[in-house]
């Protein structure tokens, strides 16, 4: 049983140093955007939080369901681990915050 003890509490310890966090990989995630600041990026939104989560398949890289837009285009402003926040490229006064759980992903767009 002392054995036990000592590979729990040695594992838990390797875990803390090692870093298991969600808060770690969202950082992670959060400095990687960060380094597309000022680029022209895609976000595709997920279904379920558009409301079009069925048991029909849908490709991530759809633009549109049903006539509504799956995505937004514009310019990365800013980025922190809670949300994003695209410039629109024809009114600037008018960004738009995007919160990420509901981001499917986020990718360069030429």
């Amino acid at each position: 049983m002392n054995r036990t003890v000592l590979l729990s509490i040695a594992l838990l310890a390797l875990m803390s140093v090692a870093g298991c966090s969600n808060e770690e990989s969202d950082d992670m995630t959060s400095s990687e955007l960060s380094n597309w600041i000022g680029k022209n990026v895609r976000v595709q939104f997920r279904r379920d939080a558009l409301g079009a989560a069925a048991s029909l398949p849908i490709p991530p890289t759809t633009d549109e369901i049903n006539g509504a837009a799956t995505n937004v285009i514009g310019s990365l402003v800013k980025v922190n681990a809670e949300s994003i926040v695209i410039g629109d490229h024809q009114r600037e006064s008018s960004p738009k915050w995007i919160p990420r759980e509901v981001i499917l992903f986020v990718q360069l767009n030429p």
